[in-house]
């Protein structure tokens, strides 16, 4: 009968049987401290005075479909002009393309709408629209006030997604009436660098062309109007909490009247929209994407020298025929004046010719400024 021999590990598997325990054991406190480290880390802050709590993975985010597109614009355009329009503007939309949005070359018009509620009538005209026009992006949040902040990253996403390379962006809303041509006039010479001695810039404002032609172009983030020191608003249409930001004055931010950025700010902006806590957004428009979203992004919002005008005259054509720099005008739809739905849309129509007549596009008439 065979005698069984009982084996023992030699010296060399002891000492690897303790070097595995002791592995193990550090990995697990090595774990145990890195979860520490993170979960200390997404309880800090992050934007430049401490007040945007990562604690949450509930990061706001703008449901788009990316599937196909249904705003074309061209692969040699300088310039995407984003209109925020709500989805029910059909006449709106429709008197701004036969004015102000009329095709410019080299640049390109995008409306940004949203969803209604249980309406199907009103979506089977949109897409009629869509069809006809190819230059509505519609996002699937339904119409209302504070979801603006989610047609601002919407015209992000999907600029980024289809195009990229089209170097500067523009942003500006349905009810405001913009010079368009002195807009893609200042996007032509960023692109080329080139300035024409007779151009309307130089004869009106000599000292934004040289501005333009010295600018940083990767960090090119201009709005007309740079809001700095602005109150916390606490009550109505605007209110800020103090849970969100709890200071008296808001961080520097442009007007939604309009503002240029380079597809290198979009980029930016759309990168830091990711890691952007939905209980800490601010769900004003202008203020949130120029203002507090730039901050995560560590970019800024600063002052172009073109001239805005918030007004309640109802009469944008006779202040821009005053003011030869007057590029963003507030139309009877933004801040009232005119009762007559008509006459709001004529109002579209008269500014559009003295738009025309500045750039010599059509001659201008007596009548033109008697009715001023």
């Amino acid at each position: 009968m065979l005698e069984m021999r009982r084996s023992y590990p030699s010296s060399g598997y002891t000492i690897l049987f303790l070097i595995l325990l002791i592995i193990a054991i550090f990995i697990t406190i090595y774990d145990i401290k890195f979860s520490k480290i993170i979960s200390k880390f997404q309880k800090t802050v992050i934007n430049t005075k401490d007040q945007i709590n990562i604690s949450s993975n509930n990061y706001i985010h703008v449901k788009l479909s990316l599937k196909s597109n249904k705003a074309i614009c061209q692969f040699n355009d300088n310039l995407i002009i984003y209109i925020l329009s709500t989805v029910t503007n059909f006449k709106r939309r429709k008197i701004i393309r036969s004015t102000w949005a009329t095709p410019l070359t080299g640049t390109c018009f995008v409306f940004i709408v949203g969803q209604t509620k249980n309406s199907n009538e009103i979506q089977l005209i949109l897409n009629n629209e869509q069809r006809q026009y190819n230059d509505i992006v519609q996002i699937d949040h339904i119409e209302s006030y504070p979801n603006v902040i989610y047609k601002e990253l919407a015209a992000l996403k999907w600029s980024f997604h289809f195009y990229p390379f089209i170097p500067y962006l523009f942003k500006t809303d349905d009810d405001l009436i913009l010079d368009s041509i002195l807009i893609s006039s200042i996007a032509k010479i960023l692109v080329t660098n080139l300035v024409n001695d007779t151009s309307y810039i130089s004869k009106y404002h000599p000292k934004l062309t040289q501005n333009l032609l010295l600018s940083d172009r990767s960090t090119f983030f201009r709005g007309g109007w740079s809001m700095d020191n602005q109150p916390t608003v606490r009550e109505g249409k605007f209110h800020i909490s103090e849970y969100i930001w709890p200071y008296s004055v808001l961080p520097l931010y442009c007007s939604g009247f309009g503002w240029f950025m380079s597809k290198q700010i979009r980029n930016k902006l759309l990168d830091a929209s990711f890691k952007y806590p939905v209980n800490k957004t601010v769900w004003v428009g202008d203020v949130f994407l120029s203002g507090f979203l730039a901050q995560l992004a560590h970019v800024k919002c600063t002052h172009i020298s073109l001239d805005y005008e918030q007004t309640l005259s109802g009469n944008c054509s006779c202040l821009m025929i005053q003011q030869p720099m007057l590029t963003v005008c507030s139309s009877s739809f933004h801040g009232g004046g005119l009762h007559d739905e008509k006459e709001k849309y004529q109002e579209y129509e008269k500014a559009w010719k003295v738009i025309q007549q500045r750039h010599n596009l059509i001659n201008r008439t007596i009548t033109d400024i008697t009715d001023c």
